[in-house]
């Protein structure tokens, strides 16, 4: 019963995990334009003399798909006049305001930073996976190097050269950011991808391993 309810339970989590995930992306990009499709839809039926109001599963669905499908456009339109250049002067205008807003600014400041670095195309957040002697000399972490020492914090450390993102498992998504130089990091051949799924598995999955081993 125990190895059959574990086996089982490697099945289903990642499934859950998954749809998990995407239903809160689905919900929080089609949250904004739900309630005004939902609206729109009922005002509509009510005007045919349709029995919509009847389907409230149907009605959500469609207002959920139509929502999805006018975010994307809109991000896409969006990206195509962040491109042109009075659209540009005009964002650029719009983000002075806000940053200047307490709290409000120093949040979208933030996200901000933090979306452009995750999702830039022309480098890599992520630069290459090492080793590094945490939280002891006599221990090893596993880690990203992420950039080199920012020139405003290294003119007070110079021996330091690299600044190195140390993830918790099993949340990766925190962790320690450390300034050390590069003779003490250590690179090794494992892709960022297997690293995080080492990570997410608390060490059960080694790297290049797709799922864990079974149970004798």
């Amino acid at each position: 019963m125990k190895k059959s309810f574990s086996t089982g339970l490697i099945i289903l989590l990642p499934f859950a995990l998954t749809l998990w995930v995407v239903t809160y992306l689905f919900d929080l990009f089609t949250g904004p334009l739900f309630s005004l499709i939902e609206k729109t839809l009922l005002w509509y039926e009510k005007k045919q003399g349709l029995s919509l109001v009847h389907h409230e599963t149907l009605v959500s669905f469609l207002s959920h798909v139509a929502a999805l499908i006018l975010t994307f456009f809109f991000i896409v339109a969006l990206g195509y006049l962040g491109r042109k250049f009075f659209f540009h002067t005009l964002l650029k205008a719009t983000n002075e305001l806000i940053i200047r807003i307490p709290i409000v600014g120093t949040i979208y400041r933030l996200t901000k930073d933090i979306t452009k670095a995750m999702l830039s195309s022309d480098k890599k957040t992520f630069k290459e996976t090492i080793l590094i002697p945490f939280p002891s000399p006599d221990t090893y972490s596993v880690g990203f190097i992420t950039s080199d020492v920012p020139p405003d914090l290294k003119k007070y450390i110079p021996e330091t050269e690299v600044t190195v993102f140390v993830p918790t498992a099993p949340h990766p998504v925190s962790g320690y950011v450390l300034f050390c130089p590069r003779k003490l990091v250590q690179s090794v051949d494992v892709s960022v991808e297997d690293t995080f799924k080492f990570l997410l598995s608390c060490g059960v999955i080694p790297p290049g391993q797709q799922t864990p081993p079974p149970a004798p």
